[in-house]
């Protein structure tokens, strides 16, 4: 054990975890502190699209989500009678990075992952059964951090993150507060294992708009299965979850083949679904990244996923700012690039969510004859895409569609790369000018689409990406820079990390 980090982060969730194993990566001192001794047992994410298990793929966890993976088929939103309103279904091709669209998996089987990964890096000490219990950033340059529980004692850092969940106690000392969406709904969650011979019960995953109670029913694969049951005016989370009324409603959803004694009940629960964004996501040498930052409903299974981007947009550019080849400044350009896509998210979301937990009889009445009144090829169609991350994106290319985008993947060149920006250029580089560049952009690796060292698939989408252009510069979050020019790219690219050119597009 030490007394002195470069970073300290509280919370050993995927968030912590995945934002400890980039710095780790790169050679920074870390220390995690969790409250828990164990990964916790049951599934609480059961959803990650193709971008998330990519970037997972730079800390060693994307096997660990695919060998538990159930391909997602659908989404539909059902009427009470199961008239389909609306359906999102994921193109039958792999995505751009190679791996499927979207899929439900087993968050603790990516849990366990994560942890092996930090195990493999000295720099990196967690201390479980630990508990944050306040920070002091009087003292320039560091901050001091109090920590109670099996490894008790103070720490320094030069930096602190809150990973630390929706209630996080380093938020709240910090005295940052929350904006709410007005979204509060509550809904007891339900994870059961299915009997032997039952992977799942249907392929879809299904939101049953039923206004006598809004029912969730997602397959999450292996013979787990998981229900979620909105709860009705005046109920309460003892009533739903008595033995006798949560049977009632499994049995409820169950094909006739099946009844309530076939199915297991792992783990239920109430949870109040809502959206609440933090104020500002740094105050000095404090930081907050994943649900800490923002929470959403889950209708659009994004909640892991996007702290997960929060990590990988905040890693590579504290470890900039740690070895002083980027200002502190680099560090407040995490929420303006990442809250935009979030905010999407989120009232996307409760969108979503205001179209399920209608429990109003004439008016859900009303919304199915209007969402009918559409053509149904108008009202299904493949999941619906995010944003781009705008902020640090050059203009021009945001404006053709590339910039802020995820990169395509080509497995050998990720490997080669690692977590650090790609100059990928069309032609071979010129040795003076790949030196000049890698002087400018420090860990720069430059690579071709001829050169047989770096691209060994000659992905087409790759070659889509770059279109007719020279290059195309890539972040260490796999988030398209932008495409061009390659001294062009390189030199905005080095003013972006400097925080000496304009950071809005």
């Amino acid at each position: 054990m030490h007394d002195t980090y470069d970073v300290v982060i509280v919370g050993l969730g995927p968030v912590g975890a995945m934002l400890a194993g980039l710095l780790g990566g790169k050679g920074r001192r870390i220390l995690v502190v969790e409250r828990d001794t164990q990964v916790y047992p049951m599934p609480r994410a059961v959803h990650v699209d193709h971008e998330v298990i990519r970037l997972l793929s730079l800390v060693r966890a994307d096997d660990a989500v695919m060998k538990t993976a159930n391909v997602t088929v659908s989404y539909d939103f059902e009427a009470a009678d199961g008239e389909l309103l609306m359906g999102f279904r994921p193109p039958d091709a792999p995505a751009p990075t190679g791996f499927p669209w979207s899929v439900l998996f087993h968050q603790p089987t990516l849990e366990v992952a994560l942890r092996e990964n930090l195990a493999r890096h000295p720099n990196i000490e967690v201390r479980l059964g630990t508990e944050f219990v306040s920070y002091d950033d009087s003292i320039e340059g560091k901050v001091s951090v109090v920590l109670q529980g099996k490894h008790a004692g103070t720490v320094t850092a030069a930096y602190i993150v809150g990973c630390d969940g929706g209630r996080s106690p380093v938020r709240r000392q910090a005295g940052i507060a929350l904006d709410d969406l007005d979204f509060n709904e509550p809904w007891a969650v339900v994870d059961t294992l299915l009997p032997e011979g039952w992977e799942v019960l249907h392929e879809a995953s299904r939101q049953i708009c039923d206004p006598a109670r809004p029912v969730t029913s997602i397959p999450t694969g292996h013979g787990r299965h998981r229900w979620e049951f909105m709860l009705l005016p005046g109920e309460t989370a003892d009533d739903i979850l008595a033995p006798d009324t949560l049977s009632a409603l499994i049995a409820a959803q169950l094909p006739p083949s099946l009844t309530r004694d076939d199915i297991e009940i792992e783990r239920s629960a109430v949870y109040t679904f809502h959206g609440v964004f933090a104020r500002t996501w740094r105050k000095g040498r404090v930081l907050l990244a994943g649900d800490a930052a923002h929470q959403m409903p889950p209708f659009m299974g994004q909640g892991l996923c996007s702290g997960v981007r929060d990590a990988a947009n905040l890693a590579w550019k504290l470890d900039a700012v740690l070895q002083d080849t980027a200002p502190e400044a680099l560090l407040d350009t995490v929420q303006p690039e990442r809250e935009p896509q979030i905010r999407f998210i989120t009232e996307t979301a409760i969108g979503m969510g205001r179209v399920v937990c209608t429990q109003d009889v004439e008016a859900a009445t009303v919304r199915d004859a209007d969402m009918c009144a559409t053509p149904l090829a108008q009202r299904t169609g493949t999941t619906p895409g995010l944003p781009p991350q705008s902020t640090g994106i050059m203009a021009e290319d945001a404006r053709a569609g590339v910039a802020g985008f995820p990169f395509a993947r080509d497995v050998q060149l990720d490997l080669l790369s690692g977590y650090a920006p790609v100059l990928l250029l069309a032609q071979s580089p010129n040795d003076q000018h790949a030196a000049q560049w890698q002087t400018l952009v420090p860990g720069l690796l430059i690579a071709s689409l001829s050169g047989s060292e770096a691209i060994k698939d000659n992905n087409g989408h790759i070659r889509q990406q770059i279109g007719k252009a020279e290059a195309i510069l890539v972040r260490p979050d796999r988030i398209v820079f932008g495409v061009g020019n390659p001294a062009r790219l390189v030199g905005e690219f080095a003013d972006y990390v400097s925080c000496t050119r304009s950071q809005s597009v």
